[in-house]
C-alpha cells in the first residue's frame, strides 16, 4: 500500500480548517499533517513537514494566497498547490494559474472536490471543481466561444496529446519524457496546436481542454 498523501491547510477561520481536516482525514489515502493561519507560518510550516500537498485561502492576513503559492514553488518545486477560496470570479482561477496552483476548489463546493483536487495534482494533473469550470467556460467567454467553434481534429493526434498534457500541467521536459522524443519536438507540437486553434495563453488552453472534456482524465496521455 502506498504512503498516503501527505497535506498542510492554511486558512485564517478555524472553522474551515477544522472542517478540512476532518474531511481530509476521512479518506484512507490523504492525511493533514499540519495547519496555519497565515503565510508566514505557512512557509515554516511546509519546511519543517514537507507535505506532498498544501491547499492554500486566497485571503490571509499577512499575504495574498497566490503571492505566497509563488514563494512556496519556489522554495519547494516539488510541492502541489490547491487553491480553496470563496472568490470564484475567474480572474482569480487565471491568477492562480499564472502563480502555478494546480488546483482550484471554492468553499462553496461540495467536499469530495477537494479529495479529487489532492488526488489530481498529486498525479500531475489539474483540478477545476464543478463551478469553477462552469464559470471558466461561460458564454461569456469569448475565448471559450472560440474553442467550442474549432474542430479540434484538426489537430494531429501528436499535437491533441502535447496540448492536452501542457493543459494538465506537465512541462515540456516532463512531456517530452513521457512522449519519449525532444524537448523541441515538444515545442514545435506545441507552437503548431496552438497557432491552429488561435490559443495565445495558459489559461486559453487549459479553458479549450475543459470545453472538449480533455480534463476528466489524469492518466498518463497515450
Amino acid at each position: 500500500m502506498s504512503a498516503p498523501i501527505r497535506t498542510i491547510i492554511v486558512d485564517d477561520h478555524p472553522v474551515v480548517l477544522a472542517g478540512a481536516r476532518a474531511l481530509l482525514e476521512s479518506s484512507d489515502d490523504i492525511v493533514c499533517v499540519g495547519e496555519a493561519s497565515n503565510g508566514t507560518d505557512a512557509l515554516a510550516l511546509i519546511e519543517a513537514t514537507k507535505p506532498d500537498v498544501a491547499i492554500l485561502d486566497v485571503s490571509l492576513p499577512d499575504i495574498n494566497g497566490l503571492v505566497l503559492t509563488e514563494q512556496i514553488l519556489h522554495r519547494h518545486s516539488n510541492v502541489h498547490v490547491v487553491i480553496m477560496t470563496l472568490h470564484h470570479d475567474r480572474s482569480y482561477v487565471q491568477r492562480a494559474l499564472q502563480s502555478g496552483a494546480k488546483g482550484f476548489v471554492q468553499k462553496c463546493s461540495a467536499g469530495q472536490n477537494l479529495l479529487l483536487a489532492v488526488r489530481t495534482v498529486t498525479l500531475g494533473g489539474l483540478f477545476f471543481d464543478p463551478p469553477t469550470a462552469l464559470e471558466m467556460t461561460s458564454p461569456g467567454d469569448a475565448h471559450a466561444a472560440l474553442a467550442k467553434s474549432v474542430d479540434p481534429l484538426g489537430l494531429t493526434a501528436r499535437e491533441q496529446d502535447v496540448l492536452r498534457m501542457v493543459a494538465l500541467g506537465f512541462s515540456n521536459k516532463e512531456i517530452a519524457a513521457r512522449a519519449n522524443i525532444s524537448i523541441k519536438s515538444i515545442e514545435t507540437y506545441k507552437a503548431r496546436a496552438t497557432e491552429k486553434l488561435r490559443l495565445h495563453s495558459r489559461a486559453q488552453i487549459v479553458r479549450f481542454a475543459i470545453t472538449h472534456g480533455w480534463m476528466t482524465d489524469t492518466t498518463e496521455g497515450s
